[in-house]
């Protein structure tokens, strides 16, 4: 009777684990399904405008637009502190006109950029935002960068490959430089949409690039807010 009673007992708890077990791998295929519907969500969204080409040299640039369509870069003054000048530093520039800027000490990139609206935001201008991004100051931001990769004057994003996990990157805006460090690297086929794979409850600057030495692919870099400072 004994015998049987544990039995009984181990086919009960053996059922309750199974049931146990069916309920958590319900529930993670339900949110996985959730999370990839907001992926897509953002795909439809994100990719309006075409992102960047690689360029591979200043003549396939010059070849790619005509001296009709560049319109001159509009003239500004740097936004963040430049340490080098020491204490020549002049304090009372004009800032005004970039939205910000972004800055990877790595690549030794320093490189303004405007409002998505600005006829400068362009990646055959500047560093470009992209159109649905979110800035800094904002809850649960993603600001999106992109760039050309390639040889040319305008390829701004030329050394980001060499960038890793773990490496810094700061965005200057509005008087305060947000510091980021990379978390994700990733490559997407160039199909004209990218997916964002993104912690949604922090603050995020994703970079967006050709990858190098590829005609077919794009390169995602997650960078995750760490700190902020006054500037």
């Amino acid at each position: 009777m004994l015998k049987k009673l544990n039995k009984n007992s181990v086919i009960i708890m053996t059922g309750i684990i199974l049931i146990t077990l069916g309920i958590v791998v319900g529930t993670y295929e339900y949110f996985l399904e959730k999370k990839n519907e907001t992926f897509s969500k953002m795909n439809l969204k994100l990719f309006e405008n075409e992102m960047p080409e690689t360029i591979d040299s200043e003549e396939e640039y010059q070849n790619k637009i005509s001296d009709d369509d560049i319109e001159p870069e509009e003239p500004v003054q740097d936004p963040t502190p430049d340490n080098t000048q020491g204490e020549t530093q002049n304090n009372t520039q004009n800032y005004s006109n970039y939205l910000g800027v972004l800055e990877i000490p790595k690549i030794n990139i320093k490189r303004g950029f405007y409002s998505v609206d600005s006829k400068y935001n362009n990646v055959d201008y500047n560093v470009t935002v992209i159109q649905n991004s979110t800035l800094p100051d904002e809850k649960n931001n993603n600001l999106i960068l992109a760039a050309h990769s390639g040889d040319c004057s305008i390829c701004y994003f030329h050394n980001l490959y060499k960038i890793a996990n773990g490496d810094e990157a700061y965005i200057y805006y509005k008087g305060i430089k947000y510091i980021y460090k990379v978390t994700n690297i990733y490559e997407v086929e160039k199909t004209g949409r990218v997916a964002i794979y993104r912690d949604f409850n922090k603050n995020v600057l994703t970079l967006i690039t050709c990858t190098r030495n590829s005609n077919t692919k794009q390169t995602v870099y997650i960078l995750e807010l760490v700190g902020e400072e006054r500037y």
